[in-house]
């Protein structure tokens, strides 16, 4: 019985190759400079923040 596993030929490794990153699955992305992406990401960034901090106000898990 396992002796029928010793010989059974092996199948080769397949690696796993990366996903693809946002630039590369985006065409927006892919048109604009690295100068502006970094805007793009840092005006992203500042919503969320001004988001998520008058969120905290509005619940009142936070005092003004």
């Amino acid at each position: 019985m396992f002796e029928d596993l010793r010989s059974a030929p092996r199948e080769p490794e397949v690696e796993d190759e990366a996903p693809p990153s946002l630039v590369e699955r985006l065409p927006l992305f892919k048109q604009l400079r690295p100068p502006q992406r970094f805007i793009l990401a840092l005006l992203l960034f500042m919503n969320v923040a001004v988001l998520g901090c008058g969120c905290l106000l509005a619940f009142g898990a936070v005092a003004p």
